[in-house]
């Protein structure tokens, strides 16, 4: 399976992400799989259930292939990186699985 997500370069109070704070985050999350794949910067707009908060964010797009197995490793990854941003949610995809989700972080 592939996976994909996007972690934001802001938190949501605007601030910037420090460049070794997000390569630590990348690294912890792909090292456990073997691999990754950098897909470069994107950016996209969010409207935040129940509230309506707006959130643009610019992000970068990683994409990991795992066996199909790993799923439940791959999305408490993506939980602990969104918590350590202090997300409300994090985009993730899985390709030939299990389509798009927004994972809440609690």
């Amino acid at each position: 399976m592939k996976f994909t997500t996007l972690i934001p370069l802001t938190r949501n109070d605007g601030s910037r992400v420090r460049r070794s704070e997000l390569s630590a985050l990348v690294e912890s999350l792909w090292r456990p799989f073997g691999g990754m794949t950098e897909e470069g910067h994107v950016t996209g707009h969010w409207i935040a259930p129940p509230d309506g908060t707006h959130f643009q964010d610019t992000c970068l797009k990683v994409s990991i292939e795992t066996d199909r197995e790993r799923l439940p490793d791959a999305i408490a990854a993506v939980k602990r990186i969104g918590r350590a941003l202090g997300q409300r949610a994090m985009y993730f995809e899985v390709s030939g699985y299990d389509g798009v989700q927004f994972l809440r972080i609690e």
